[in-house]
């Protein structure tokens, strides 16, 4: 598994001026892609690498990297508009252009003026990943602060055999309800968002300069937050005793229908970054997180396993067939469960990774 250590290295202005030629490289092979209608990294190469090397100071390593970034970079937006690097954002490098000594802690990469070896700044926690393969690097100028990432491939721990597999619900009201009663209270989240909410519009109202240098100063802050909220649930789930987790295959998109105020809560929702967390959390520890279909799990007794829309209203839930009630979230969590319990009693024969209520034939469970 790959895991990013961040790291800093000292102020050099040959780091400097070789980030600020890379991006300005970058940039050339992005017009050249656009206007050529391509993205293919042969035909870029082609096209700008013996004119890259003329204009910029940058080895041919260099170069191969920034025709890369720019084939991805024109990938992401789909030949659709002209992407753009900043001046100082983070320049790629390869196995061919840096070097990492783990005596000392020095990397050497190369710069418009030669290869460079500085003293690496890193963290404690990341520490622990230092041992792993170092396949690339990035490099940036951010706050005065040259700023670094490696990736680091470590071993990967052996998966465990799984005997108990946890639902787990995600939504707005609450931002995680498990199948095992756990509820993840959010009113923080509430405050915390209503405060920014509400600073963010008054500030926008007024529209002088010094707002809009606080808004600026905003910017990030509440992001910051739901990350740090979703680190701290993602570690706490991950570390229950379970060998598997279940969660919903989500795609949420705005509506005119769901209203302004609705819409504004999804658009802050980050029920895809706790997937993410709680995936590489759990792989750590050697377990697992599979991905289910959400068709129909609020809808659904989890009693009895009968199915109908008006089984739930609100946050209440009160089956028709055999009156068994409790919360939505939490009976929808109880379903979650189940189809994940569905997913590993399949024969592994190139099955499919989302399940379904159609595709086996569904066990109530006993509550």
């Amino acid at each position: 598994m790959e895991r990013t250590i961040k790291f800093t290295i000292p102020f050099d202005q040959n780091v400097i001026d070789t980030i600020r030629e890379y991006n300005k490289a970058c940039n050339y092979c992005l017009k050249v892609g656009l206007k050529n209608r391509t993205l293919n990294k042969n035909n870029l190469h082609k096209m700008t690498y013996n004119k890259v090397r003329k204009r910029f100071k940058l080895q041919s390593s260099l170069v191969c990297c920034a025709r890369d970034q720019a084939s991805d970079m024109l990938k992401r937006e789909k030949l659709k508009k002209l992407p753009i690097k900043k001046e100082y954002s983070s320049v790629r490098y390869n196995l061919r252009t840096f070097s990492f000594k783990l005596d000392g802690m020095i990397i050497s990469i190369a710069t418009i003026n030669g290869r460079k070896k500085l003293k690496v700044n890193i963290q404690k926690h990341f520490l622990r990943y230092i041992n792993g393969r170092i396949s690339c690097a990035t490099i940036s100028f951010k706050n005065g602060k040259i700023e670094g990432r490696f990736i680091s491939d470590i071993v990967t721990p052996e998966k465990v055999k799984v005997k108990n597999i946890l639902g787990i619900d995600r939504g707005i009201i609450n931002p995680v309800v498990t199948s095992n009663n756990q509820f993840f209270n959010s009113n923080e989240i509430k405050r915390v968002k209503g405060k920014y909410s509400w600073l963010k519009a008054s500030l926008q109202s007024k529209g002088t300069k010094s707002a809009k240098r606080h808004l600026k100063k905003l910017s990030g802050r509440e992001k910051r937050f739901m990350t740090d909220t979703n680190h701290v649930l993602s570690k706490k789930i991950a570390n229950m005793p379970f060998e598997a987790f279940a969660l919903e295959k989500l795609q949420v998109k705005r509506s005119k229908k769901n209203g302004n105020k609705f819409n504004k809560k999804l658009g802050t929702w980050a029920f895809k970054q706790f997937q993410i967390f709680l995936q590489y959390k759990a792989e750590a520890l050697g377990k697992i997180v599979v991905l289910v279909d959400s068709r129909h799990t609020s809808q659904v007794c989890s009693n009895c396993g009968h199915l109908s829309r008006s089984n739930r209203k609100g946050v209440t839930f009160k089956c028709l067939k055999c009156g068994f009630c409790l919360h939505s979230d939490l009976n929808a969590s109880r379903n979650i469960a189940e189809l994940g319990k569905a997913f590993f009693s399949r024969l592994p024969v190139n099955q499919p990774i989302v399940a379904s209520f159609n595709e086996f034939s569904y066990k109530p469970l006993t509550c």
